[in-house]
């Protein structure tokens, strides 16, 4: 490929033509529809899941893979896919859903980028094994990493300066680390930011997925992981498994996810005194987003003595620096077996004559646990026009719950290392307490 007069020139893999930028655009999205009219024929949940994946083309030179995701959006390069064959788009679109699936970006945190994109197509190539899905990495490379889930196999491969053989790349594959505002990692290269920007203009302002709809499709994927009777006869050799049960237990930062989840329903205005960056590289002077006054948000917290008081702490320490940085209104309310005590805080008051404040917080309680009391309650204050942008589960899971979620609430269950997963909204397990 070349640059040529501000067009990007290129062969087909073929060698039998040469064509120009549009001409490349429209090969790489005939690749990819094709890639996608293939999966729905073989496998139609992969299809399914990224139909809802937002999905763009670019030129951008910057972009160096073929196909690469940030974890909740997927970038193609026009003449990088032009230049491969379907099977090979095929499998590169299958790697990029199944980093979304899995969480690969955000659970990549502070390690070395390069070998956790290698140890996530590992995961990956396993779990093809699994569900009886045609590789394209050679088995013996496999073999090793047997049953162990993205971060053990990171792990092996930082360990391994002996004989063992070292994985073969996959350059077509790519992953973009987290910004450095959400992760510890300082080993991204130095024009990791480029990389990123452009990425960003590629996708156009294309609004990511929201976390309920991403936790939606890691749901239903790993209900169809469970379900196939390829991953039942599986078992032993190749097994995958063990990255599924790593996702499952959501090792992403809670803190990182509590933030956004509690960040997003927050209103908010535009304004020309925080021009759109976005769009600065068009030449164009556009308003930015500005956060204001807004979103009421109601944390439930289970008191029937399954949490620590050291455990509620930390939660309540960073829910209330968060309320304050969005400049929200908080409820909690305290409830095992009935609802002991209810308190209303807001920016500028953060403490209560009953329970104290969202820091040092007196507890009530201690009995049996009902889970349905504290959806009851917020229906209550709905039905009377007091809005709710989300309700906070922090518990243990074990108790009666509502049959289904409650229409138009997001809901955030932050649930103890010993739990029962319930079966609506999206979930947290605080297994990085003090971490």
């Amino acid at each position: 490929m070349r640059l040529a007069h501000g067009r990007i020139d290129g062969v087909l893999p073929d060698g039998s033509a040469h064509v120009d930028a549009d001409g490349l655009e429209a090969i790489a999205r005939a690749r990819i529809e094709r890639a996608r009219v293939d999966l729905l024929l073989d496998h139609p949940y992969f299809a399914a899941a990224l139909l809802a994946i937002p999905m763009r083309g670019t030129t951008e030179q910057l972009i160096a893979n073929a196909v690469v995701t940030d974890g909740s959006r997927i970038v193609y390069r026009h003449d990088l896919v032009a230049a491969l064959e379907r099977p090979r788009v095929r499998m590169l679109l299958m790697h990029a859903l199944l980093h979304v699936l899995l969480q690969h970006p955000e659970r990549g945190q502070h390690r070395a980028w390069v070998q956790w994109t290698t140890a996530c197509d590992i995961a990956v190539d396993l779990l093809f094994i699994e569900l009886g899905i045609e590789q394209e990495r050679p088995r013996d490379e496999l073999r090793r990493f047997e049953g162990l889930s993205a971060e053990q196999i990171y792990a092996t491969l930082q360990r391994a300066d002996g004989p063992s053989p070292r994985p073969t790349p996959l350059p077509e594959d790519g992953m973009m680390p987290p910004p450095p505002e959400n992760a510890r990692n300082t080993e991204q290269p130095s024009d990791r930011s480029e990389e990123r920007d452009s990425f960003e203009r590629a996708m156009d302002g294309s609004e990511r997925l929201a976390p309920m709809q991403l936790e939606r499709l890691r749901r239903d994927f790993q209900d169809c992981v469970a379900e196939s009777s390829v991953a039942k006869s599986a078992g032993g050799a190749g097994s995958g498994r063990g990255e599924i049960d790593a996702a499952t237990r959501e090792q992403v930062c809670w803190r990182q996810m509590l933030s956004r989840f509690m960040r997003e329903p927050v209103d908010r205005e535009w304004s020309y005194a925080r021009p759109n960056r976005k769009h600065l590289w068009r030449g164009l002077y556009l308003p930015g987003p500005v956060d204001i006054e807004g979103g009421r948000f109601v944390l439930a917290i289970d008191t029937s003595g399954s949490m620590s008081d050291h455990d509620l702490g930390l939660v309540l320490g960073e829910v209330d620096a968060i309320r304050r940085s969005c400049a929200c209104e908080l409820a909690v309310l305290q409830f095992d077996a009935g609802i002991h005590a209810t308190a209303e805080f807001n920016r500028w008051s953060d403490t209560d004559d009953t329970i104290g404040s969202t820091k040092v917080m007196r507890v009530f309680g201690r009995g049996g646990t009902d889970l349905r009391l504290p959806f009851d309650w917020a229906e209550e204050q709905r039905r009377n026009g007091r809005r709710i942008s989300a309700l906070i589960v922090c518990t243990d899971g074990f108790g009666p719950l509502p049959q289904k979620a409650p229409s138009g609430l997001p809901v955030l269950f932050m649930l103890t290392p010993h739990h029962q997963a319930p079966g609506f909204g999206e979930r947290v397990v605080l297994r990085r307490w003090g971490s």
